[in-house]
């Protein structure tokens, strides 16, 4: 009979049967000679092993945790800090921006009022700098007291490099643009973290840069302010996921919002119901039963203030009572003029001649983005191009309507693009009933067009935004060229 077989070293496959427990189990005797001392020592073999693997395989997950709770931080950092730095680079175009169009001592804008899109740039610097009050409260009720302090910081601060009268020009100026930029910043991040990649974004931001109505959103007005709060207003929601955070946030823009402007608290505000809220049903309900009741209320509340009523008066258009066709021409203009305006026309009267779409309170017509009267040609160059912001215009508007689409279409986004398009809504239904300059107010909704493109361009390629980005590009420079030929041709 041959003697038992001897060890080789090598780990045979595991067998039940042969387990620890049940060699264990068994009394020595029942075992045939060297058997026990052969099975315990496999036992112990297949147990260290065993042991070994484990320890392996959960040392290989815990590198994989460690490495993948690292990378999330890293990520989340690099979107922060390039969201900062086009908020940086949007801060210093606002500043170049302003300046280039005239916002500088001694021009005839820093003179008097109603020069570009019959804006009041020289007031608001003369009240945020030195101690004139404004003389419509109920509109702007706390602008003073929240804009004004740190002008008056800023204005001290670079009085130590610049004479007085610059500097209190300058102070405005970069308030203004630190706020815009701020908006920018958020509207970035928030384009970052809907997943949208670089070349995109780049692109795409740079087109934000170039709205038209930037001209205005740049000057030293409390357009500008009321751009970067709202912008900030519907991107925290989109990046901050802690509810207490969020409520907070939109809590104190209902107050900086309205503020500023007040009827642009409606927007934090409604936010916070858009957020609390979760049928659609019924905020689609409450939208059409507030419209109609805050038209109704501020027509009962004119007819009982003085105040009130001269203010509506002065702006009152009811266009879409009257001129229903034309109302709908400006629903057109609210969604590309922001992007991109057509040529400028200039309104002339003898020492209060201005730059304006509306030149004598004429409506706008769509024709206006196909060429410019001669008698109200101003251009020092491209006399033959005033079709081309036709092209421009009707590439945004195909890139902002294909944004849409593709943020309903998706769970994630759709929930803000509604309230973004609520916003929208406000705005036109208001600006037909009151309003005398449509391109003036346009910073008021010009961040939510291109918050609806952010919602939806996430999987935009990037043969597609850059097909787009050519023709609107090219159309934006050129109304900006434009409106800033038309300011030089005012000169007192």
């Amino acid at each position: 009979m041959s003697g038992p077989r001897r060890e080789t070293g090598a780990i045979e496959p595991f067998n039940a049967k042969d387990s620890r427990a049940d060699v264990l189990g068994r009394s020595p005797s029942a075992l045939p000679t060297g058997a026990w001392a052969r099975s315990a020592s496999s036992a112990r073999k297949l147990e260290i092993t065993a042991i070994d693997r484990f320890v392996l395989a959960y040392t290989v997950m815990s590198d994989a945790s460690i490495t993948l709770s690292a990378s999330k931080p890293s990520v989340l950092e690099h979107k922060q800090a390039l969201a900062t730095v086009t908020g940086f680079v949007a801060v210093v175009w606002f500043l170049l921006l302003s300046g280039w169009l005239g916002a500088t001592p001694g021009s005839v804008m820093m003179k008097r009022q109603n020069v570009l899109f019959n804006s009041d740039t020289s007031i608001w610097v003369e009240r945020m700098s030195g101690d004139a009050r404004p003389s419509r409260r109920l509109i702007h009720p706390l602008e003073v007291t929240l804009w004004r302090p740190p002008c008056r910081a800023l204005f001290h601060l670079l009085t130590i490099f610049l004479p007085p009268d610059y500097a209190a020009v300058f102070a405005v100026r970069l308030l203004v643009a630190i706020i815009a930029g701020a908006g920018v910043g958020f509207m970035a991040f928030a384009a970052l973290h809907n997943g949208i990649k670089l070349t995109p974004y780049i692109l795409l931001f740079i087109m934000y840069l170039l709205f038209s109505t930037n001209s205005t959103v740049s000057l030293p007005e409390h357009f500008g302010v009321s751009n970067g709060l709202l912008s900030i207003a519907f991107a925290v929601p989109f990046i901050v996921a802690n509810a207490r955070i969020r409520t907070t946030v939109l809590a104190a823009l209902v107050v900086l919002c309205g503020g500023t402007t007040i009827t642009n608290a409606v927007f934090p505000f409604g936010s916070l119901v858009h957020f609390y809220l979760k049928s659609m049903r019924l905020k689609l309900g409450l939208l059409l039963v507030a419209i109609p009741a805050a038209l109704g209320a501020s027509y009962f509340v004119s007819t009982r203030s003085w105040t009130i009523h001269s203010v509506f008066s002065a702006g009152s258009n009811l266009r879409l009572l009257h001129h229903p066709l034309s109302a709908g021409v400006y629903a057109i203009y609210a969604l590309v003029c922001p992007a991109v305006g057509p040529t400028p026309r200039v309104l002339r009267v003898p020492g209060w001649d201005m730059v304006s779409y509306e030149p004598a309170l004429e409506p706008l017509r769509l024709s206006y983005y196909f060429g410019v009267p001669r008698h109200s040609l101003h251009l020092a160059f491209a006399v033959g191009l005033t079709w081309l912001p036709a092209i421009g215009a009707a590439a945004w508007l195909a890139l902002l309507l294909i944004s849409i689409y593709r943020g309903l279409k998706e769970e994630r986004t759709r929930f803000h693009l509604w309230l973004l398009l609520g916003w929208l809504l406000c705005q036109i239904v208001f600006h037909n009933f009151w309003g005398d300059e449509f391109m003036l107010f346009a910073p008021h909704w010009s961040w939510a067009l291109m918050g609806l493109v952010v919602l939806g361009a996430r999987d935009f390629s990037r043969r597609f935004i850059a097909t787009m980005f050519v023709p609107i590009v090219i159309s934006q420079i050129y109304t900006l060229l434009a409106i800033r030929s038309a300011l030089l041709t005012i000169t007192r």
